[in-house]
């Protein structure tokens, strides 16, 4: 988040940050401020030029943050830190209410202080807080920005164009290893060795004098397990954030806000999934920059995902500062699709010694040319259920004729897919497909 001191006066002292008379111009202010938020967004100005005139010996400081968060800091930080005015809350999905705008005071010792936070309908903001001298303005809000960052959750998700703690992400996680996922032996072993050299070879970047950061781009047709690989990174490295981009506004802002919270975080995982779709044409330079531009970038994996490589920028892919590697994670071959079966098998309930699980996992790897990992899941849960709804409590060979069925069908929707073709031109998972970057 980008912080600035906006004004300090020569005659700054305690006194000046305690009210210069009736809260109407507060509301006021406020009230100036709502309408030029509705003509042309920036009413940080109209709050700065009241608090100028009327605490006139103070220094503000303007910084953008979570809002539930950092008035939460605030509270930690200042005594009797209460609203000077009403406000009125936005409620946003699943996520918990936040003011749209607001003014408070509190105390520090001797020092009185008076926090704005200025009008907008994002859950993060612009926050002033005024006070008796720049010093120590900008301890409390440095303090406060701290307090506000600090995770409560290991698992960070971007959305609707702000950070929200994942603890459902972070459950996923920690179910999630490198055991679960089938992919070519040799490929699964360059990932983690990639993965885990990054983290535990920091001094050996240094003494070589590279940057301490990488860049990691899986490609390959959906449900080949490209997000079971972040999460079994994030899994492997619980030392470690891990902070997940899936959906971003296409504007500056939220790229520039995307790394600088990365950057905070440092060393951590910052995970972007269908890449070829967050970025266009609007944020296309800022995100090339914040790859590999002028800023540091040091400590930060980055870990992308593609379904759609072809769409791919090429200046994602032309320089080695950006992706480091890029693996093919392409539809499964006969000896990874006959172990995902058993796999699959071994977690079922009790069965049968009618059913013989090991000829099964065979029969429909044979029959499963063209399957992602995805469809062979959705073959055997189909079966399960359809078991279930027929009050089998024992799985017995009936399961596995449900089974087979089930294959069935999903390659006849394979034939008519549209994009059967395109999903078949993948490259199989083999160690071949690897692709190398050269520096």
């Amino acid at each position: 988040m980008h912080t600035e001191t906006i004004f300090t006066t020569a005659n700054g002292h305690a006194a000046a940050a305690t009210a210069a008379g009736p809260t109407d111009w507060r509301r006021e202010a406020m009230a100036e401020a709502m309408r030029c938020a509705a003509d042309d967004g920036t009413p940080q100005h109209i709050l700065l030029g009241a608090l100028h005139r009327h605490l006139p010996g103070g220094t503000a400081r303007v910084f953008w943050e979570d809002r539930n968060r950092t008035l939460e800091a605030f509270a930690r930080r200042l005594s009797g830190f209460a609203p000077l005015m009403g406000s009125a809350l936005r409620k946003e999905e699943a996520n918990p209410p936040y003011p749209v705008y607001g003014w408070w005071r509190g105390t520090n010792g001797e020092d009185v202080y008076e926090v704005v936070l200025a009008p907008d309908f994002h859950g993060d903001g612009d926050f002033l807080v005024v006070g008796p001298d720049a010093e120590r303005v900008n301890a409390l809000a440095e303090r406060v920005i701290e307090d506000a960052t600090r995770n409560v959750c290991r698992c960070l998700r971007y959305t609707s164009g702000q950070w929200h703690d994942a603890p459902e992400m972070q459950e996923e996680v920690e179910k999630t290893s490198w055991d679960d996922i089938v992919l070519a032996p040799t490929m699964l072993a360059d990932i983690r060795r990639t993965i885990a050299a990054f983290f535990t070879q920091r001094d050996t970047f240094r003494t070589l004098r590279f940057p301490w950061r990488r860049g990691v781009l899986l490609v390959g047709p959906p449900g080949t397990g490209k997000t079971m690989v972040c999460k079994a990174a994030a899994r492997a490295h619980p030392e470690v954030p891990f902070l997940y981009v899936r959906d971003l506004r296409s504007c500056r802002d939220a790229t520039l806000d995307i790394f600088a919270r990365a950057r905070k975080q440092t060393p951590c995982i910052l995970a972007f999934e269908d890449i070829d779709g967050l970025f266009d044409k609007e944020n296309r330079t800022v995100f090339l920059n914040e790859m590999d531009g002028f800023r540091d970038n040091d400590g930060l994996l980055i870990i992308a995902s593609s379904n759609h490589p072809e769409r791919i920028d090429e200046a994602l892919l032309k320089r080695p500062s950006r992706f480091d590697r890029v693996y093919h994670i392409g539809l499964p071959e006969r000896a990874e699709r006959a172990e995902y079966c058993r796999r699959l098998l071994v977690r079922l309930p009790e069965t049968a010694p009618s059913l013989d699980a090991t000829a099964l996992a065979e029969q429909v790897a044979d029959l499963t040319e063209g399957f992602t990992p995805a469809y062979l899941k959705e073959a055997f849960l189909s079966a399960t259920l359809q078991m279930a709804q027929e009050g089998l409590t024992m799985l017995d060979e009936s399961y596995a004729v449900a089974v087979l069925e089930q294959v069935d069908t999903l390659r006849r929707y394979l034939k008519k897919a549209k994009n059967a073709e395109a999903m078949a031109d993948f490259v199989s998972a083999s160690a071949d497909n690897i692709g190398f970057r050269a520096r």
